[in-house]
């Protein structure tokens, strides 16, 4: 972890009255970088003190960017549409932090969309997509926008369509119910059954094969809900891992095969950069799809 040093320029009782002051900073924050016992030293004038750099600019977005390298898709005055690589965050945990999406827009000057939602770190983006998952993501510029489309997510996207890759020929076409719960660390993995159970979550998505070749299946899904993991613990649950996908099953490659290909509402955006997928696949086949 990165520090500044400080220097103090008067006398106060505690260390944490003095940052309070200093940083308009809250308790819970504080407690997460010092101890009580550091707090509730004493500050004189003119001593130093070392501040963690993640710290002292809590909230705010590194302008440098490390990672695999996104697309701007389309950027209008309310929304900018991305295409992002798999490999890559969506959003910073910390100042540190450096490969995700919204350090790719402060290197590239693109406030818009950081200066929405600023007391977190999603800033303004509408919807997360896994580190290994690639494709369309779309953050607001404006708050009142951001506002209405996450108040009304599930009524204002009309479709979300993702391209997805499964070993062997898939023969469980059309619409989908199971019923998810959380498991591990964190809620990291989704435990998927066909009947309802206790505090379990409803998830639906619609399949459809494009095309059958070299022993894959190109799937275009249609995700009627939102729930995390949903398409890659259901597809499993199906008995059709997604193609680099050992987390549920699948078999190791070069990357998870699941990509966020076209999201609408009251406008559309598509991305026809599927970002690997041409590797198996002629793409040509899919962009006049339902």
């Amino acid at each position: 972890m990165d520090f500044v040093d400080f220097q103090w320029l008067e006398d106060c009782p505690t260390k944490k009255e003095a940052l309070q002051a200093l940083l308009k900073c809250s308790g819970q924050l504080l407690k997460k970088y010092f101890s009580s016992k550091e707090l509730q030293k004493n500050i004189r004038a003119k001593e130093l003190t070392r501040l963690p750099l993640d710290f002292v600019n809590n909230l705010k977005i590194n302008p440098v960017f490390k990672g695999p390298r996104p697309s701007i898709i389309k950027e209008t005055s309310r929304y900018i549409a991305l295409h992002k690589p798999s490999e890559l965050h969506g959003h910073p945990l910390c100042y540190s932090d450096q490969d995700t999406l919204l350090n790719f827009l402060a290197e590239e000057n693109k406030w818009g969309a950081l200066n929405v939602n600023v007391d977190h770190y999603d800033r303004g983006l509408l919807y997360r997509l896994d580190y290994e998952t690639s494709g369309v993501i779309l953050l607001a510029k404006e708050q009142n926008y951001f506002n209405s489309i996450r108040n009304e997510f599930k009524e204002k996207m009309k479709r979300k369509l993702y391209l997805v890759i499964v070993n062997g020929q898939f023969d469980r076409e059309g619409s989908w119910t199971h019923f998810f719960k959380a498991t591990g660390v964190k809620g990291s993995k989704q435990k998927v059954s066909d009947d309802i159970h206790h505090d379990a979550l409803e998830g639906n998505l619609k399949v459809k094969t494009l095309l059958f070749k070299d022993e894959k299946t190109l799937l275009l899904v249609s995700l009627e809900t939102g729930l995390r993991h949903q398409i890659r613990a259901q597809l499993s649950h199906l008995g059709f891992p997604i193609l680099g996908d050992e987390l549920y099953g699948g078999t190791k490659s070069s990357r998870l095969f699941l990509h966020a290909w076209k999201y609408e509402w009251d406008e559309i955006v598509v991305d026809q950069n599927a970002d690997g997928f041409e590797k198996y696949f002629d793409l040509s086949l899919i962009k006049d799809a339902d």
